[in-house]
């Protein structure tokens, strides 16, 4: 289980790098879940001068905070993720997000908070490996930008088997990201798995939690199951 959050448009890089902080350590955790701290790893995207750059690190974020140089990133877009290992076996800096994969022509990232045990089937795979890297695959392995609608993310997670607690994810490429708000609707943790989306002006975030040091509670909202909000990276 993990919290992760993007900011785009005018924004403090040190304050985005704050909130993730915060989430980290259990601060701002305002729902229902057992899970407050989220020590296992740790990973940035930014966008900047039309590329896509990034971090990992297998350590607490609030550890490796101090260690990142955060004046020299200067972006318009940012996304945070730091994780909780559902499974132990998948600590590790190889299991830490945003992970990667090429398909066709576009270059894809994903961050994702929940656990999604029951889709290797669908990859005629004999066990599960790491479920995230799984999802990647699962989702944008023979589609194109143009294609990735909710229409088409509803289908994949209908076709899944019980068991799944979220595929919340950012999937970003070089051109837009997409924050997809699932969960089933019999889950026994909809607050944790509830985004929030915060739209002031020129500035938006989406995050795992509402953190109100980056804007007042009334420009934040809670996003809808099934909800895809689709941002333009487009600088």
């Amino acid at each position: 289980m993990c919290r992760m959050i993007l900011a785009r448009g005018d924004f403090s890089v040190a304050q985005v790098m704050e909130a993730a902080r915060s989430m980290c350590c259990g601060e701002t955790a305002q729902h229902d879940g057992p899970i407050k701290v989220h020590p296992n790893g740790w990973g940035c995207l930014w966008l900047e001068n039309g590329k896509i750059n990034t971090l990992h690190g297998s350590e607490s974020f609030a550890d490796a905070l101090s260690n990142i140089d955060i004046d020299s990133i200067r972006t318009k877009f940012l996304a945070v993720h730091v994780r909780h290992a559902t499974l132990s076996k998948n600590i590790g800096v190889q299991f830490s997000h945003p992970l990667f994969r090429q398909c066709n022509s576009t270059a894809w990232y994903l961050m994702h908070n929940g656990f999604l045990p029951t889709i290797y089937p669908h990859l005629s795979l004999d066990v599960s490996h790491f479920d995230s890297a799984e999802y990647l695959e699962y989702i944008v392995d023979h589609i194109n930008p143009g294609d990735f609608t909710r229409y088409y993310l509803s289908g994949k997670m209908a076709s899944l088997a019980p068991g799944s607690s979220s595929g919340n994810a950012f999937f970003i490429t070089g051109d837009k990201a997409w924050a997809w708000q699932w969960y089933p609707e019999n889950t026994l943790l909809q607050s944790y798995f509830t985004m929030h989306l915060y739209q002031n002006g020129n500035t938006k975030y989406i995050a795992s939690e509402q953190v109100l040091a980056l804007g007042e509670a009334s420009h934040w909202r809670q996003m809808l199951n099934h909800e895809l909000y689709e941002i333009s990276l487009a600088e």
